[in-house]
């Protein structure tokens, strides 16, 4: 049976990062013994992990270092098989160039079903690949021919209705969204900004580390948070909100730490704060940069113990939480002025995620709205599609709201849209088709100042041709042609 991805014999370190019970992420140094574009097989001595995905890094000579995820298919003596998932373009095109360099150059015989053929051959005569690797293109056409012979296998077993539902699939989900399937549905993107940020979030979620989440607003910070704590070991204990700007500084104490029956006026019951609702899960202190310089001691000293003391207690209770926080505020400069405890920072900013706005992610832009599309469409029971000039104003405009602005636009879209398509009236983006008719082009401007630099000209050199074209450095026939276009 012919593989469908090539596999090179290497001597490739790597480490295996895994999550291993409670006592958060391991990281055990090992090496790739054979490696495709698809899996891996890594010498690895056991115990093995006890869990099936793992993080993968490893340097590739020439290319630096990379991360993907592995799942591991299966465990031999010698180590543990693996398929590879979340490989981007530009790792894939990477990872091609290191295994063409180490697995084909000198072997004589086909690499997908080890007949041995004459070399430079461009196609297999046995199992029908192509094995021309000296073309540019032969990543792609590899992925094309390969793509279509799985399909062809497992559409053998299809039914017409799982026919229909693959076909809207592709329609939909990836043609149409592209979103990414290692986040939350709502937290999408492919740029490179966005990429980056995954990979944080991979990395630091079975740890049980203090993370600062900085951003604009409406950048998805709870979404980070939310993201962070689904793939952490806390993932089945409660996940509390609190957003330290939204409530009164004289109640946030009692919200976080609560009170005792009896502890003021008014506390007829005793109250159980959010820190401790929070036990086993994890607490995300939205808009941290709010929260009150007189109670950010009583917070630092808890970051310290983990122990809470409510209001009007003797004594206090010791709680397992996870600290997320998120800012919009620069909070060094909140440290300057005197409005943000600096050993509170640095308890807090343990590790950093810095989400990007919108403006700088590039084509996630679109692929934002075309999500929120799709999901508002059929929320609302209606087929919508975007039309052509939409998507380019959506890609121009810088969407000072960020994710949030877009939801907005892209629902009261579909609700104002009269036919099944969505134009730029709909999506309320006036104001940028204005400021964009406004710019002149360059042909404009160039026309503007070549007529008025030919005014002055004649007028100092008193109509003169020749004078005047010796002034512009060009011929009189020039000068002519340009009065004649001109109407001078």
């Amino acid at each position: 049976m012919a593989r469908l991805d090539i596999r090179s014999k290497v001597d490739l370190p790597v480490n295996v990062i895994y999550g291993n019970g409670d006592s958060g992420a391991l990281e055990k140094k090992a090496k790739f013994s054979e490696l495709s574009l698809s899996g891996a097989f890594i010498n690895f001595n056991p115990p093995y992990p006890d869990k099936s995905i793992v993080a993968l890094r490893y340097e590739l000579p020439k290319h630096g270092e990379f991360e993907i995820l592995g799942e591991i298919v299966r465990k031999e003596k010698e180590g543990i098989a693996t398929k590879f998932y979340n490989v981007n373009r530009d790792i894939k095109l990477k990872l091609w160039d290191y295994i063409r360099e180490n697995a084909i150059e000198e072997q004589p015989a086909c690499p997908y079903c080890g007949t041995e053929t004459a070399r430079k051959v461009r196609k297999c005569s046995v199992c029908g690949w192509n094995l021309n690797f000296a073309s540019p293109n032969y990543l792609v056409d590899h992925e094309k021919e390969s793509f279509i012979n799985r399909l062809t296998t497992k559409s053998k077993t299809f039914s017409l209705e799982d026919i229909y539902k693959l076909l809207n699939f592709i329609d939909v989900q990836i043609l149409g969204i592209g979103k990414s399937w290692d986040i939350n549905e709502e937290f999408v993107g492919s740029s490179r900004a966005m990429l980056e940020v995954f990979s944080l979030v991979r990395r630091v979620a079975p740890t049980d580390l203090p993370v600062l989440i900085v951003g604009e607003s409406g950048t998805g910070k709870e979404l980070t948070a939310i993201a962070i704590h689904e793939r952490s070991t806390r993932k089945d204990g409660p996940f509390v909100t609190i957003n330290c700007a939204a409530i009164p500084e004289n109640l946030l104490e009692t919200e976080l730490f609560g009170y005792e029956k009896g502890a003021f006026t008014g506390a007829y019951n005793s109250k159980t704060g959010k820190l401790e609702y929070a036990d086993r899960g994890t607490i995300f202190l939205d808009e941290i940069g709010e929260f009150p310089i007189n109670l950010q001691s009583k917070l630092l000293r808890f970051l310290e113990d983990k122990i809470i003391e409510k209001i009007g207690a003797k004594g206090g209770k010791k709680v397992d939480v996870r600290i997320i926080a998120a800012t919009n505020k620069d909070l060094k400069s909140a440290i300057a002025k005197g409005t943000f405890r600096k050993d509170l920072f640095y308890r807090l900013d343990a590790f950093n995620i810095n989400l990007p706005p919108v403006r700088e992610r590039g084509d996630d832009k679109v692929i934002l709205a075309r999500y929120f599309l799709n999901k508002f469409s059929k929320e609302m029971n209606v087929k919508k599609t975007f039309a052509g000039d939409v998507i380019d104003s959506i890609r121009n405009y810088d969407w000072p709201g960020n994710v949030r602005e877009i939801i907005n636009k892209v629902r009261r879209a579909v609700v104002m849209s009269s036919n099944t398509t969505v134009t730029r009236g709909d999506v309320d983006l006036e104001i940028l088709t204005t400021n964009l008719a406004s710019i002149p082009s360059l042909r404009e401007v160039k026309g503007v100042l070549e007529r008025q630099k030919l005014i002055e000209a004649l007028n100092v050199c008193n109509n003169n041709i020749s004078k005047t074209a010796k002034v512009l450095g060009i011929s009189r026939p020039s000068v002519y042609s340009l009065k004649k276009k001109y109407d001078i």
